[in-house]
């Protein structure tokens, strides 16, 4: 019998924060952070988070892989995202994640790549940003559903809502961008996302998502007013309200 189906528990390595040990932001580690929990809460399973400093990972994590996240159930040690979601759903059954919904998936595809090219100066203005989240936000209008793929919880929101929130964070922060509020269904499952117990116990603090940003090298730097606004040394904000 294999060790997978001895044992319920299973471990998720993530990226570590800025003091090299605490709980980082990365949002493809807190999408499995999310997927794991709400199978907790489910009784299928148990789990470990495990941070990695990937300047100097331990050697533990450095016969897995080398880079994040990365799955572990016994012998078994998965790093391709989408395996990891297929490893997870024929193995840890409740609650069922998956969805069918193709129109809402293709409405979230481009966003973080749009979000991408403005924070990192590829692109000049915000207008491929704003028509994603107006494109967003005009599908929750139609749909009038909760979530983005139904009224239950998918795959779907643990990828998209951790990204919306470095979308949230880092826009204001690097680039001065404020998400229109007249995108009403947008902040409304923005909203949805801060009530939710998963989101708010897996979300990186706002200094833990400017820092994963201002470490990339395209990125433009803080000027020395909101690097003190954003560091290490002050308590943990977390920006989890929307606007009236």
């Amino acid at each position: 019998m294999s060790q997978k189906h001895i044992s319920n528990h299973v471990v998720l390595y993530v990226k570590a924060g800025m003091d090299g040990e605490c709980y980082g932001a990365c949002p493809f580690c807190q999408r499995f952070y999310m997927v794991l929990d709400l199978k907790a809460k489910g009784g299928s399973l148990t789990y470990n988070i495990n941070t990695v400093n990937m300047a100097r990972p331990l050697p533990e994590f450095k016969q897995y892989a080398n880079r994040l996240p990365v799955f572990k159930h016994g012998d078994e040690v998965v790093i391709d995202s989408d395996e990891i979601v297929q490893y997870i759903d024929e193995n840890f059954l409740k609650p069922d994640l998956r969805y069918d919904n193709l129109q809402a998936h293709s409405q979230c595809l481009d966003i973080f790549s749009k979000f991408n090219f403005f924070i990192k100066n590829v692109s000049s203005t915000a207008e491929g940003l704003l028509n994603e989240i107006k494109s967003i936000n005009d599908y929750l209008a139609r749909t009038e559903t909760k979530y983005l793929a139904g009224n239950s919880i998918t795959h779907l929101d643990c990828l998209v809502m951790p990204k919306l929130q470095h979308i949230r964070i880092a826009a204001e922060a690097f680039k001065d961008f404020l998400i229109p509020r007249k995108y009403t269904h947008f902040w409304r499952y923005m909203e949805t996302a801060y009530n939710n117990d998963t989101f708010r116990k897996t979300c990186p603090s706002d200094q833990e998502i400017v820092f994963h940003w201002s470490s990339k090298r395209e990125t433009t730097p803080l000027p020395e007013k909101k690097r003190r606004f954003y560091t290490i040394d002050t308590e943990p904000k977390f920006t989890l309200t929307v606007p009236h």
